[in-house]
């Protein structure tokens, strides 16, 4: 049963996996919602196993999806890669995926990849957000080809290519800034600290820091957007973690201040890769020109 299907049912099979829904999977594919349907049952009797559990609301892989997605993905990726090695001597093709920080993504990324894309107009490039640990599994178990993590995963299957330095700090207002300069964290424990949650690096980091210090703080918030975060630093009503260079606007501006007196901690950003398989031709062009791209400005 395996040779008689195609590529195009492992590509709609990875849809619904990750639209969590057949509907949403044929709108994204272009197609009627009863092809999904007839690949999806083909799949499934091909595997002689149930390979999604219908919820209220959309589907989730069962453990044989979970299996069958990885060796999907790396179906996929072989015929991609197949046909850019077929045409190495031509324009470069492919399709790379990319996992990224959304607060460095959006800060710094941007423009590199607009002139990427600019560059090799072939080259099918595919961004998806993640925190540090969520980019780290997706570059191991083949979700994404490329990971920009905060700081080096320090693992033996992956590479580590620097892109990045910068140092997370305390910033607030001028008022409350001066008041934590002089009393620290005895200060800091009677604040709302916010941040994105315990998945973030950076909220790791404001956490370690405020367990060394033992700063019992009045409340903790959480907010999936930066700029929400942004804003809720900027009224005076939380405190957070930041990267000095995302708020160097305000930093220059004196909208905001550093709180040296709570110290910091250095950043690496970087791209993580596995080490277990080579990258496409079109994902290692990615991989050199933002290496290049990012310690040229830095130099």
């Amino acid at each position: 049963m395996w040779e008689r299907l195609e590529g195009r049912a492992f590509r709609t099979f990875l849809a619904v996996v990750e639209e969590g829904s057949f509907s949403r999977a044929a709108e994204r594919l272009g197609y009627v919602q009863s092809t999904v349907t007839t690949q999806i049952r083909q799949l499934e009797e091909a595997a002689g196993r149930r390979l999604f559990d219908r919820l209220p609301r959309g589907v989730e892989p069962t453990e044989a999806g979970r299996k069958l997605a990885l060796y999907a993905r790396r179906f996929l990726e072989l015929g991609e890669e197949l046909a850019g090695e077929l045409q190495e001597e031509g324009e470069p093709r492919g399709a790379v995926r990319l996992q990224v920080l959304e607060s460095f993504a959006a800060g710094h990324l941007w423009g590199p990849l607009r002139r990427f894309m600019e560059l090799y107009p072939g080259i099918d490039l595919r961004i998806e957000t993640g925190f540090q640990q969520e980019t780290v599994e997706a570059v191991r178990s083949r979700g994404a080809e490329l990971g920009l993590v905060p700081r080096d995963p320090e693992r033996p299957d992956l590479r580590f290519d620097a892109l990045f330095e910068d140092e997370l700090v305390w910033a607030a207002v001028p008022g409350v800034a001066s008041r934590l300069e002089r009393g620290g964290y005895d200060v800091l424990g009677g604040c709302r600290v916010v941040g994105f949650g315990p998945g973030c690096l950076y909220t790791a980091e404001a956490e370690s820091l405020l367990g060394i210090h033992g700063a019992a703080v009045r409340t903790r918030a959480e907010f999936s957007s930066p700029d929400m975060i942004r804003q809720a630093l900027l009224s005076g009503w939380g405190r957070p973690m930041c990267r000095a260079a995302r708020s160097r606007g305000e930093l220059e501006r004196g909208e905001l201040a550093a709180v040296t007196a709570l110290g910091s901690r250095p950043l690496t950003h970087g791209l993580i890769s596995s080490r277990h398989r080579e990258l496409t031709r079109a994902g290692e062009m990615l991989r050199r020109f933002l290496v290049e791209t990012f310690r040229g400005l830095q130099t």
